[in-house]
């Protein structure tokens, strides 16, 4: 980081899994945002994340399984253009790698706050990905009601034991498709088919619209759990 930050020729692209943050996040006074020091479980390690807008991002792409690997400020980009004092640079908020080999940069920030200068970066960087094949994303933030409900089964994101069995009880129980209320009948009291069902709600296992709010009425839809063999 700093002054040991390594440099390579664009084309050159690295193993982003030994890629690590170029800067490290801090707080400044009337910054708007707050740094988040957050645990990946796609990556079994912590992400310092610069703002809480940026967590929302990783809540969701930590959820998908199509996501292999996320790195925070991943690098540092020297970028065609220039301005007083030298070459515009640019450090991506996120990277992430997708089990299609796809790669994909993103840069964080709220519609409101897009001024000249970052779109200028957004698309120069934009523009940077092509000549490589990677891609670029800008994430502008979630509905109130989407970010809530990540929130939310973010907590049930552990592997737990019972998960696998309690998965099974339900998609044989509900015959694929229910209700949340539905569940919450099937529960003994110890809360076990519950949980089972907010993992399987972030895992994927189970459907369900995280657009609209959670209540009893919410449909979902349970796959048919996987076989696992030794």
């Amino acid at each position: 980081m700093g002054a040991d930050l390594a440099v390579w020729p664009w084309p050159q692209r690295p193993d982003v899994t030994g890629l690590q943050r170029t800067r490290t996040p801090k707080v400044k006074a009337q910054s708007g945002h707050v740094p988040v020091y957050a645990f990946s479980v796609t990556t079994g390690n912590h992400l310092h994340l610069e703002s809480g807008l940026e967590h929302d991002l990783v809540r969701e792409l930590d959820r998908h399984p199509d996501v292999t690997w996320l790195v925070a400020q991943p690098c540092r980009l020297r970028l065609p253009a220039k301005r007083r004092g030298g070459r515009v640079e640019h450090t991506p908020d996120l990277l992430s790698r997708h089990d299609d080999g796809t790669v994909r940069l993103w840069d964080v920030r709220p519609t409101g706050r897009q001024d000249e200068d970052f779109r200028l970066k957004v698309r120069l960087t934009a523009e940077a990905c092509a000549e490589v094949g990677w891609s670029h994303e800008v994430f502008t933030g979630w509905s109130r009601v989407r970010r809530v409900n990540l929130m939310w089964i973010h907590g049930f994101r552990r592997p737990m034991p019972w998960y696998p069995g309690s998965l099974s009880l339900l998609h044989e129980h509900l015959e694929g498709q229910g209700t949340i209320a539905d569940v919450l009948e099937l529960d003994a009291g110890g809360g076990h088919v519950v949980s089972a069902m907010w993992h399987g709600i972030w895992s994927g296992q189970i459907d369900c619209d995280l657009d609209a709010p959670l209540t009893q009425a919410t449909p979902i839809v349970v796959h048919q759990p996987e076989v696992v063999t030794a």
